[in-house]
C-alpha cells in the first residue's frame, strides 16, 4: 500500500538516524496494480470476514457501531469494507496510489454501493494541510503503509492529526525487532533488487522467498498448504502478500521502543501489540481519555502474578545466553504451539511496564535479548529489557495471563 506523494524534503528525526531504509523514488513499487490483481483474482466474502474478525479481535471490540473509521493507505479497500461490515458509522479511505483508489472504489461499488457511508479519495499522508482538513476519527487505521512513504516518522506524526482524544490508533509497521536474522538492511537490498528486475527475475525471487517460508513451516510442523492458508488471517492472499513484501519500496523499519516513545510524545500508550512475521501491529490509545482501554489496563495490572524464580539462565555451546526460564505450569495448555504460534495471551512485566515483545523465536531470545520472550509448553523463555540478571531483583518481574 502507498500513502505518500514523495515530494517533501527528508526530515531529521532522532529515531530515524540509525534505521535501515530505502527511499529511491525511481524504484517505487506499484502497490495499486498488485491490489487490483488481487481483487480481480481472489476477492471473496470469506476474505472480508477474515479481515473483519481480525480487526475486531485486535481492537478488542464486538463491533464498530457508531464509530468513524479512517483508513490511511486504503489499498484494495478490503479493510475499509471490513470496517463497514463491522458496523462503522462512516469509513473514509485514501491512498496516494491512483490504482489503489480505483480498486477501492470498485470494491465499494460492487459490494455496498456508492451510496454507502464510505468515501474513497486520492491523497497523501505527508500532506500536512490535507490531514488537518479530515474529520476527526474514532479509529485511525493504517496497515503496512507508513513505512513505505519514504518519510515514515513524518507520516506517523501526520497520521495522528485527525484523531479524537479518546480515539484508537491502529498501525502496522515493519519491525526492526523481528528482522534481525537476516537484519533489516538485508531486506532493503532485497527489495531494491526485486524492483530492478524484469518479470522473470521477480517470479524467481517470489518462488525463492516462498520456498523459504515453506521450509520454515515444515521445521515447525506445518505443511506448505497450511503456510499458505495462514496468510489469509487478514483476508489477504499468499502470493499477493509475497509480491507486496518483496516489492514494498520505499521501506523503513521501527522498533517497539521507538513506537512506544513516539506514542508517548502524543500521550498514547501501546495497549495491544501483535507480533507477526511481517508487520508488527500496534494499537495505541490515550488512557486518560479512552475509558475502555483505561479499564483494560487496570484489569491487566490488577490480575498480575509474580513470576516465580529462581530463574535459570540458558546456555548455548557452553556459554550463557541472554535467555532465562521460569515455570508457568498452570498455563501449559494456553501456550504458543507450532500450529498456533501466537496463541498465548501471556505478557511479562518489569515493574508496571509491559515487555511488549511476545511470541519470538527461541533463538532470537537467546541471541538478542532486549525483552523478547516466548511462552512455550509449561514455561516462559524470556530476556530482561535491560539485559540484567532477573535473580538480582526477583520482585521486579510479574506476568498477566490474559493480556
Amino acid at each position: 500500500m502507498s500513502a505518500t506523494t514523495g515530494t517533501h524534503e527528508p526530515i531529521t528525526d532522532e529515531h530515524a538516524q540509525g534505521s535501515p531504509k530505502g527511499t529511491d523514488e525511481s524504484l517505487r513499487f506499484g502497490f495499486g496494480r498488485n491490489w487490483s490483481d488481487f481483487i480481480e483474482q481472489h476477492f471473496s466474502d470469506a476474505r472480508v470476514e477474515s479481515s473483519r474478525e481480525h480487526l475486531l479481535r485486535a481492537l478488542r471490540l464486538e463491533s464498530l457501531a457508531g464509530l468513524g473509521f479512517l483508513d490511511i493507505g486504503c489499498g484494495s479497500g478490503l479493510h475499509s469494507l471490513a470496517a463497514l461490515r463491522a458496523g462503522a458509522r462512516t469509513v473514509v479511505g485514501f491512498d496516494f496510489d491512483r490504482d489503489s483508489v480505483a480498486t477501492s472504489i470498485k470494491v465499494r461499488d460492487m459490494t455496498v454501493g456508492a451510496s454507502a457511508p464510505w468515501t474513497v479519495e486520492q491523497g497523501s499522508v505527508l500532506d500536512d494541510a490535507r490531514m488537518r482538513q479530515l474529520a476527526k476519527a474514532d479509529i485511525v487505521y493504517s496497515w503496512g503503509v507508513l513505512h513505505h512513504t519514504g518519510e515514515m516518522w513524518k507520516a506517523m506524526e501526520n497520521a495522528v492529526i485527525p484523531r479524537k482524544p479518546d480515539s484508537v490508533v491502529y498501525i502496522a509497521l515493519y519491525s526492526s525487532d523481528q528482522y534481525v536474522d537476516p537484519p533489516a538492511d538485508h531486506w532493503v537490498r532485497i527489495k531494491r533488487a526485486y524492483n530492478q528486475r524484469g518479470t522473470l527475475g521477480k517470479r524467481l525471487m517470489e518462488w525463492s522467498h516462498a520456498s523459504r517460508l515453506f521450509y520454515g513451516g515444515l521445521v515447525n510442523g506445518q505443511m506448505p498448504w497450511s503456510v499458505m492458508r495462514n496468510s489469509n488471517v487478514r483476508g489477504m492472499d499468499f502470493w499477493t502478500d509475497i509480491r507486496d513484501w518483496l516489492g514494498g519500496w520505499p521501506i523503513e523499519f521501527a522498533s517497539y521502543v521507538e513506537v512506544e516513545q513516539w506514542g508517548a510524545r502524543h500521550g498514547l500508550s501501546i495497549v495491544n501489540a501483535i507480533v507477526g512475521e511481517g508487520c508488527t501491529e500496534y494499537v495505541l490509545a490515550d488512557t486518560r481519555h479512552n475509558a475502555k482501554w483505561a479499564a483494560e489496563e487496570q484489569r491487566r495490572l490488577a490480575s498480575r502474578k509474580p513470576l516465580v524464580g529462581p530463574f535459570t539462565q540458558q546456555m548455548s555451546n557452553g556459554r550463557p545466553t541472554r535467555a532465562w526460564t521460569a515455570p508457568l505450569k498452570d498455563l501449559a495448555g494456553r501456550c504458543d504451539q507450532s500450529l498456533t504460534p501466537r496463541g498465548s495471551r501471556v505478557m511479562l512485566y518489569d515493574g508496571d511496564r509491559a515487555f511488549g515483545l511476545p511470541h519470538f523465536m527461541h533463538d532470537h531470545v537467546h541471541r538478542y535479548g532486549s525483552g523478547r520472550f516466548s511462552h512455550w509448553q509449561d514455561y516462559v523463555l524470556f530476556s530482561t529489557p535491560d539485559g540484567s540478571d532477573p535473580n538480582a531483583e526477583p520482585s521486579r518481574w510479574s506476568y498477566c495471563a490474559d493480556y
